[in-house]
């Protein structure tokens, strides 16, 4: 499996460059994820997490000629984990779609559901297995976690939102 293709290499090189790109709504579909906590058995499984998984979400406001959305999942408050630390999956998108219903992606496996694909899997310990995400996995020491939504037209970001899941 083909973990770090161009895009990947991509996504890291225009995190900085995108800041200035238009932003997209984000919402989560599940009103236990309010952004504020990582709801009770979302985190990882070394915390006994309940088949935790990345929220269901609804982007719109997406540009015109977007082909793909990027989700790149992040503890801000752990350096390593930063910038794609918890994973990156694509969500491919049909052509001329402003909007789109993105399904949640289970925790510490390389399975992903039929339009996701990974990017990067998640960097993970010695030992431990490793997955297209990884779930909060912080101990419950009120690290914040994000996950910035970008917007992909070939090599180019055309928008980018930043999202917080929730401390955990």
């Amino acid at each position: 499996m083909n973990f770090f293709t161009l895009k990947s290499i991509t996504v890291f090189a225009t995190l900085a460059l995108s800041a200035n790109a238009l932003a997209m709504d984000v919402e989560f579909n599940d009103a236990a994820w309010d952004g504020k906590k990582i709801p009770e058995g979302q985190q990882c499984l070394n915390y006994d997490g309940k088949s935790p998984a990345t929220p269901s979400m609804t982007v719109s406001n997406i540009p015109a000629g977007t082909e793909s959305l990027v989700f790149v999942y992040n503890d801000v408050s752990n350096k390593r984990m930063q910038h794609g630390g918890h994973g990156i999956v694509e969500f491919a998108l049909p052509e001329g779609a402003t909007s789109a219903e993105v399904p949640q992606v289970f925790g510490h496996t390389y399975e992903v559901p039929v339009g996701i694909e990974m990017v990067a899997e998640y960097r993970n310990r010695k030992g431990e297995a490793g997955g297209a995400y990884k779930p909060p996995c912080s101990g419950g020491k009120n690290h914040l976690y994000t996950v910035d939504v970008q917007a992909w037209q070939g090599n180019s970001v055309l928008a980018e939102t930043t999202v917080e899941m929730g401390r955990y």
